[in-house]
């Protein structure tokens, strides 16, 4: 029995102990292969070797005149710099939990092969104090996903934090029913696009802040057919509910770099001057978009319509009224 598989011990010895900067000689092979039980000369390692390069196996055969015949396995689906770059993106992605990170980061060092996995590591500071806390979060995104492919609507929880960083679900516990549509990562955050049944009207979810959702027996209610999940995810700003507006901004010249970070290389400088410009983008108008206006303290002012430049303009006024009765 162990001879038959002795092909597939063969592939997995390889894999496992080498690559394209470390070979492996017919004694180390054959050893393996003995401690497995099953028997192997250097012909039918041969042969075995010429099996598996015929099945479409990347492995090297070396021969050298009086010495030891040797194989390298370098059939890896990455290379090292493209592992790299996937083991920093996990590292630093906010929504994957600090053990999932350390098993991700793990099996991906593992696809580097034996003479490189234990070189590459995470490249970027991973900031673990922001790291997700919910160990089912993974599972809420796929029960998510298996909700779109299915058509079907899910109901669910949503949490908020209170003074004591507790989590309270909001509406008083009552389930959140939508019909989703997709998921969207974003600001290194996921979200849940879909129609919400309470507000009637399209919404954004950040899945970390969602329960257990549950995958109901009714159908999703049908996108409407001139709605685009990707226009409506590169307009809309930060993935927050508010009403959908035509905003133009004026900027500085320096501020071209932001507006391109969040609204996209699709943005048309207009009534261009030697100091500013003006971008007309798609916003949700909410007390985070005027936020972040006022963070660049100035360099970028709310120019049209006038109804949401009174909006922020009373918001500040406020802020102000608030500051000094403390």
């Amino acid at each position: 029995m162990a001879n038959k598989s002795r092909v597939l011990y063969l592939l997995q010895y390889l894999q496992n102990n080498s690559d394209e900067n470390r070979p492996v000689s017919t004694a180390d092979i054959r050893e393996e292969l003995a401690r497995r039980g099953c028997s192997a000369t250097v012909e039918t390692i041969r042969d075995d070797i010429h099996t598996l390069q015929e099945t479409g196996y990347d492995i090297c055969v070396n021969e050298t005149n009086g010495l030891s015949t040797t194989y390298n396995y370098v059939d890896r689906p990455f290379d090292v710099s493209e592992l790299q770059i996937l083991i920093d993106a996990v590292a630093s992605s906010r929504f994957i939990p600090l053990s999932k990170s350390k098993q991700l980061i793990q099996k991906l060092s593992e696809m580097a092969g034996p003479s490189c996995k234990e070189e590459i590591r995470p490249g970027v500071l991973s900031a673990e104090f922001i790291k997700a806390q919910d160990p089912q979060f993974l599972y809420i995104i796929e029960l998510i996903r298996e909700g779109i492919q299915r058509e079907k609507k899910i109901s669910f929880q949503y949490f908020q934090y209170d003074l004591n960083k507790n989590r309270i679900p909001r509406r008083d516990g009552e389930k959140y029913v939508v019909s989703p549509y997709a998921t969207l990562w974003r600001y290194d955050r996921y979200f849940l696009i879909g129609y919400s049944e309470h507000l009637a009207k399209m919404a954004v979810y950040r899945v970390d802040r969602m329960g257990l959702p549950s995958i109901l027996d009714d159908d999703i209610i049908p996108q409407p057919e001139e709605f685009n999940i990707r226009d409506y995810s590169e307009k809309i700003f930060w993935m927050y509910d508010g009403p959908e507006e035509k905003v133009t901004l004026r900027c500085k010249h320096h501020m071209m770099q932001n507006i391109i970070d969040y609204f996209g290389q699709d943005v048309i400088p207009e009534n261009v001057s030697k100091d500013t410009f003006d971008v007309t983008v798609n916003v949700s108008v909410s007390n985070t978009f005027f936020s972040w206006v006022l963070g660049f303290a100035g360099d970028m002012i709310i120019s049209n319509p006038k109804s949401v430049k009174e909006k922020y303009t009373a918001l500040l006024r406020q802020e102000i009224l608030n500051s000094d009765s403390g």
